[in-house]
Parts: C-alpha cells; sequence; structure tokens
C-alpha cells in the first residue's frame, strides 16, 4: 500500500512536524526521572512515528507497547516495569507507551505512573485526547505537548509528489479535495488517494448533488456503491445527511422490520460519530459512511415520498438570530467579567439566580 510504501524513513522526510521534533529531542536531552512527555493530538499526525524514528537515529533501544491490547496491567508489571529500572551504560532505552486513552483496565493507568517514577529512561506517551477523564491522574506526570494537524497545503504538496511518482492520472483539482477532505491526517490522505486513484468510477467529483436527490439513493438504489458515492457527492457534510435520514426512516419504510433494522444501523453510525468527536479521530466518519449507506439494501418496495427536513435543524433556523444575540451578550459580559464566553455560559444561570433574589 502506499502508505507504507512512502512511510518517512528518517525525520527530514516528515511532514509539517518539525516543532514537535525539536521539542520531543529537548525532552530527551533534558530528561530527568518521575516526567513522562505525553504526545496528544489527531491521528495520521506522526506522533508514533516520529518517536520511533527519533529513537532509531539516536540509538535507543526501543521498548514499545499498544496500551489497548488486552492484558495490558499485567504485562506493565511483569514485563515494562522492569525493563523500565534495568540500568546499563551498553543499552541506551527509550519507552514508548502508544495509545493509552484506549485503556478499558484502569488499573493499567496506576501501573504506568509506577513506570513513570521509577524508569531509569525516558518515557514517551501517546494519546488523540490528553484530556480524557481516566488520565486526569497521569497528567500529573506528565509533560504534555500537543501535536496539530498537518497543514492542508502540505499534504496537498506530499500528495502531488506521490501521484507524480506513481504515474496516477488523477487531477490536481481532486488531489487538492482529498487534502482537504483529510482534516489534517496524512494517512488517512495517502489512502483515499490511493483508492481514487484505482476507481476510475469516482473520477473528478462535483459536490453538488442535492440532499433530497441523496436521500432517494440511499434509500431506493439498492446499490452500496451508489449510495457512498452519493454521499461523497453531496452538498451536505455527514453529520447533516445523519440527521435528514433519521428524520425520514420512518417516512420511506412501511414495514416496522425494515425501520428497526435501519435505525439499528443509524444508531451504530452514531456510535463512530461520537467517537469523531471524543477522541478527534475523524477517520471514524468512513465507518458512518459506510453503515447508513447500508440502509440502501432495506426494504424491498420502493414508493415516492416527499423528504422533510430535520425537525432539528428547522428549530436551529428558527432560532438562529437569538443565539446569535446571546452569544453576543456571552462575549460582552466576558470583556466585562475578564473571563472567556465558556466560562460566561456556565455561570450564567448562577448569576441569573443572584440578580432574582
Amino acid at each position: 500500500m502506499l502508505v507504507e510504501k512512502y512511510k518517512p524513513k528518517r525525520l527530514v522526510e516528515i511532514v509539517g512536524q518539525k516543532t514537535v521534533i525539536k521539542k520531543i529531542i529537548d525532552y530527551l536531552k533534558k530528561w530527568k526521572r518521575g516526567k513522562a512527555l505525553l504526545l496528544y493530538g489527531p491521528s495520521g499526525t506522526g506522533k508514533t512515528l516520529i518517536t520511533e524514528i527519533i529513537a532509531k537515529e539516536n540509538k535507543f533501544n526501543l521498548i514499545e507497547i499498544n496500551a489497548s491490547n488486552e492484558n495490558i496491567t499485567s504485562y506493565i508489571k511483569e514485563f515494562l516495569l522492569p525493563a523500565s529500572k534495568e540500568g546499563s551504560l551498553l543499552n541506551k532505552r527509550m519507552i514508548l507507551i502508544d495509545e493509552v486513552d484506549s485503556i478499558s483496565d484502569r488499573g493499567a493507568i496506576a501501573e504506568i505512573i509506577k513506570v513513570v517514577k521509577q524508569s531509569v529512561y525516558p518515557v514517551i506517551i501517546t494519546a488523540n485526547n490528553a484530556y480524557d477523564k481516566k488520565l486526569r491522574t497521569l497528567r500529573n506526570y506528565c509533560i504534555l505537548l500537543r501535536v496539530n494537524k498537518i497543514p492542508v497545503n502540505l499534504i496537498e504538496k506530499e500528495l502531488n509528489k506521490i501521484a507524480l511518482k506513481e504515474k496516477m492520472k488523477i487531477s490536481k483539482d481532486m488531489i487538492r479535495r482529498i487534502a482537504v477532505d483529510s482534516d489534517g491526517d496524512i494517512r488517512s490522505a495517502i489512502n483515499d488517494l490511493e483508492t481514487f486513484s484505482k476507481s476510475m468510477e469516482f473520477g473528478l467529483r462535483d459536490k453538488k448533488i442535492d440532499i433530497f436527490k441523496v436521500l432517494r439513493i440511499i434509500f431506493q438504489s439498492n446499490d452500496l456503491g451508489k449510495a457512498l458515492q452519493a454521499m461523497n457527492e453531496s452538498d451536505k457534510d455527514i453529520d447533516e445527511i445523519f440527521w435528514w435520514i433519521e428524520q425520514n426512516i420512518p417516512k420511506e419504510f412501511k414495514d416496522s422490520k425494515d425501520i428497526a433494522e435501519a435505525f439499528e444501523l443509524l444508531s451504530k453510525a452514531d456510535l463512530f460519530r461520537s467517537k469523531v468527536t471524543i477522541n478527534q479521530n475523524y477517520r471514524f466518519k468512513k465507518y458512518m459512511r459506510e453503515l447508513i449507506a447500508g440502509i440502501t439494501l432495506l426494504g424491498k418496495n420502493k414508493r415516492f415520498v416527499m423528504y422533510k427536513p430535520p425537525d432539528r435543524l428547522i428549530v436551529l433556523g428558527k432560532t438562529k438570530a437569538l443565539r446569535n444575540k446571546k452569544e453576543e451578550s456571552y462575549e460582552n459580559l466576558g470583556k466585562i467579567l475578564h473571563c472567556s464566553k465558556r466560562k460566561v455560559k456556565e455561570q450564567l444561570p448562577f448569576l441569573n439566580k443572584f440578580l432574582k433574589n
């Protein structure tokens, strides 16, 4: 796969993360026992890869574990903790604990803290979300370093290089669109480039299909490929398509079994939608699309339906002016009270209560 073929082998090949690389190297030079470096940020930005290459180029013996593995707690106790305390001048080590926010066993966090406190070697930890509740105690033993999304122009430049080397028949407009849609995830962008270059049916897409046509294709085409393509070419994003589908399932299907199966697929899509927000991992949107597209295979008796906009979008439209006015009020109060709009929103109910009393 192209993502493996063009995987960086040296630090100079890493795209868009020079500042992060410098800070990691500075941490290793100034490392003091008892503090780990916690790299956090969206998937596909190079957290793990950068650490692995730094270890290789600086001749560290890298001990790497993935925190999502089963029996992670016993593995840390039996292997990682002893390995972190064994000192040797000839065996310069670095410990990498990957995807720590995916830990399901809370006891593992306590064991990781022991490793950080007792290790005679630098410890680097990675996470998508450093502010996950279960990491609250661990953060006290970490220096936090955010790894930001890779800028669109750099992803686009990298995709153009790959397309040229691979002699792909793909337009620059499409490459630009892939870069924008990747949302800073270069792995995802390279995977999409490979997909589109091999599938001529997608070609140069123009995202101008209105939502009503998208709904007809999803509900009535009985073709998974067409349903996916319609969503890709829609004038609405996947979140808005989700609400349109939810609103119109009962209108489209007569059979209660079909309605139940459609909502079952939609509920699974909703789980991935929440993971996008919680984990800041935008690759989950692909699973959302596939699950929603699966609705096209349900139901046999297709009929003409007048699709209705989602109730929640209608309500949001009607209340837009009021919400804008509130946001303006929050901002003005924030300036007077010397705090953020978010803090004003949190405290306003109490302030209203005081004023009434």
